[in-house]
């Protein structure tokens, strides 16, 4: 379970700053970056180490089924059942069967 987000912006941006000089974390809102260049290069670096962002991955809405979850580790899940429990997803490459909470995903 993940704790209540920060109800404002200057507490997401003290919570990134404790991030960069605690941990040597870096988190910047890509809608923060005006440089075009910048932009494209950090979208690159997470891309590489995260996988693609999705439509289905942007939206902050539960999952629906039938939507394709892309996790960027080279396998994707399609969401089969819904509940206000559990979401439960069948990997396409063989069809097991998990929860989002067992993938370690979620949504906010």
């Amino acid at each position: 379970m993940a704790p209540p987000s920060p109800a404002n912006a200057e507490e997401l941006r003290a919570m990134r700053a404790a991030a960069w000089h605690k941990q040597g974390i870096v988190v910047v809102p890509l809608d923060d970056i005006y440089d075009d260049c910048d932009r494209v290069f950090l979208t690159g670096i997470a891309t590489k180490l995260y996988g693609a962002r999705t439509t289905a991955s942007r939206k902050s809405t539960p999952w629906a089924e039938s939507e394709v979850i892309d996790r960027g580790d080279g396998e994707t899940w399609t969401v089969v059942a819904t509940t206000a429990k559990a979401i439960t997803v069948q990997r396409d490459r063989d069809g097991a069967l998990a929860t989002l909470a067992q993938l370690g995903e979620g949504r906010p």
